[in-house]
């Protein structure tokens, strides 16, 4: 064994090491990592901030136990600021959430589990009105047929998807000790990354033997996409989630800051997103008799909701993740195919993962010296 590749093995036992400790959280080790990888440079300006108070104290020479105390905490405080705005920015939202929404989760999981135990299928005014439409194209088969065709794929997207968000979101939520675990472990790993990212880009960079100036241009993309995920996919769903609530209250629906939820979870989702919750319920204001509110609460969702997405989100993304929004939006589909929910992120990720391996290839394979500097 050469005395080169040694420090290499020791690097690899130490990443094997902590896989195996992890590997019972890959998605919370990921989401981790995003965070640390997004908020580096806040920690680093925090880092900064702390040693310009330290030379202060220094400066000044207070002595005794109060110049100790105050020289210790300013050590210590880069790393105590950081941790309390990672945990403000996670709690903060999900006191929002519990106080606009708790009063009417309990309706709006009952009617979802009540859908949910009745395999989605529809309502009856919905089967009345359907059964008269076909009754009215007896006297055309093939429309008929084409109607029977869509109406069968339409009921299995339905169930499909809105069975499995209501699966994997109980599965997320599950007990209060795992969601508490889930949350300390997520802060732990995200300051630890933060506190520990020049050890690691060093690591890195004589591990896999690649110039320092390379790997920081591949966390630089990395810290754009992410950047551009939270603005894009995060911010845009958020916002139509928004307008959705508002929408299903002017509707005159029930629970809607719950369906307004639910329209934020789904919103991510290219192509169909948010019409996966307004368009039945559309449907379910114009079966009962609101025909008015019905073709309101469509208009609003297909033209404000959709717009909304259709113009902030290709802006986003694009500031981010140089490809053109088609190529985004096949990352995303590819992501969520292979990844779940969190495909959502590392799709996006590893496309500008792969952009910026080709450029870089590019630049190494025209001028060899270019990555050194």
């Amino acid at each position: 064994m050469s005395a080169s590749s040694l420090p290499r093995i020791l690097y690899l036992l130490a990443a094997v090491a902590w896989l195996l400790l992890l590997k019972s959280n890959p998605v919370t080790l990921f989401l981790a990592g995003c965070a640390a990888c997004l908020s580096l440079p806040v920690y680093r300006h925090l880092r900064i901030k702390g040693r310009r108070w330290r030379a202060r104290l220094l400066l000044r020479k207070r002595g005794g136990w109060p110049g100790k105390c105050l020289f210790r905490l300013s050590r210590s405080m880069p790393i105590l600021l950081y941790t309390t705005g990672i945990v403000v920015c996670i709690c903060t939202p999900i006191a929002v959430l519990v106080l606009l929404v708790s009063p009417q989760i309990a309706g709006g999981v009952a009617r979802l589990r009540e859908l949910q135990a009745n395999n989605f299928q529809l309502p009856p005014e919905w089967v009345a009105h359907i059964q008269s439409l076909r009754a009215d194209l007896a006297d055309y088969p093939r429309i008929e047929r084409a109607l029977n065709d869509a109406l069968g794929q339409v009921d299995s997207l339905i169930g499909d998807t809105m069975g499995q968000l209501i699966n994997r979101g109980f599965d997320l939520v599950g007990g209060t000790m795992s969601a508490l675990w889930t949350l300390f472990l997520f802060v732990t790993l995200t300051v630890i990354f933060a506190t520990s990212a020049q050890r690691i880009n060093l690591v890195m960079a004589r591990l896999f033997s690649i110039p320092v100036p390379m790997l920081k241009r591949f966390v630089l993309a990395i810290r754009r996409a992410l950047r551009a995920i939270l603005m894009g996919i995060v911010l845009v769903a958020t916002m139509q989630g928004v307008l959705c609530g508002f929408g299903f209250a002017v509707a005159g629906i029930r629970q809607p800051a719950f369906w307004g939820l639910l329209a934020t979870l789904v919103a991510p989702i290219p192509a169909i997103g948010t019409a996966l919750v307004w368009g039945p319920l559309c449907l379910s204001l114009w079966f009962s008799g609101g025909a008015m509110p019905a073709v309101g609460l469509a208009l609003w969702g297909s033209v404000v909701v959709a717009g909304v997405d259709n113009i902030f989100r290709p802006l986003f993304l694009r500031q981010g993740i140089n490809a053109p929004f088609f190529v985004l939006i096949i990352a995303i589909l590819c992501g969520l195919a292979s990844f779940g929910p969190v495909g959502l992120i590392a799709g996006p990720i590893l496309l500008a993962f792969a952009l910026q391996a080709v450029d870089d290839g590019n630049r190494l394979y025209h001028a060899p010296n270019s990555l050194k500097a």
